[in-house]
């Protein structure tokens, strides 16, 4: 019984362990950008995809690729959920490259045929009072566009 129960111990150390090690592995590309009076964790990246092929993490969630007809919410500053049925939920960041198109709920006018150019506080604003159907393209984890769906 107590070999059994250092093992255990032992496994969710690891198990611990490699999950902060993960969940740190950015930190230290990131940096702080003042947004008016508040501070946000943002990620440099080129912003862009190469196709819409995913590649899957160890945890076998998508980090990137292009997810087609999903909801994004609001998590964090600076973090997204991008919801789609019939696929994992997959969180990712925006960073100060993320191009981001809205047609009416992020901004720009209801009904309009054109797309307008957002900018990441009107993402914000917009996905802490409701979801907001998207079509989401992800590189890495991080956001290159963000194209709001009608």
């Amino acid at each position: 019984m107590n070999r059994q129960l250092r093992k255990a111990t032992l496994v969710t150390a690891a198990i611990t362990a490699g999950l902060l090690m993960t969940a740190c592995q950015h930190g230290s590309t990131s940096h702080s950008k003042s947004h008016g009076s508040r501070h946000k964790s943002v990620y440099k990246t080129s912003g862009t995809s190469h196709g819409s092929r995913s590649s899957r993490t160890s945890a076998g969630k998508t980090s990137s690729g292009t997810i087609a007809g999903g909801t994004v919410t609001y998590l964090a500053p600076g973090k997204y959920l991008v919801s789609k049925t019939g696929r994992a939920d997959q969180a990712f960041f925006v960073a100060d490259d993320t191009r981001v198109y809205g047609a009416g709920r992020i901004c720009g006018a209801t009904g309009s045929k054109a797309l307008t150019h957002c900018t990441l506080d009107q993402l914000e604003t917009a996905t802490k009072k409701a979801a907001v159907p998207a079509d989401v393209v992800l590189r890495k984890g991080v956001a290159g566009t963000i194209t709001e769906v009608r």
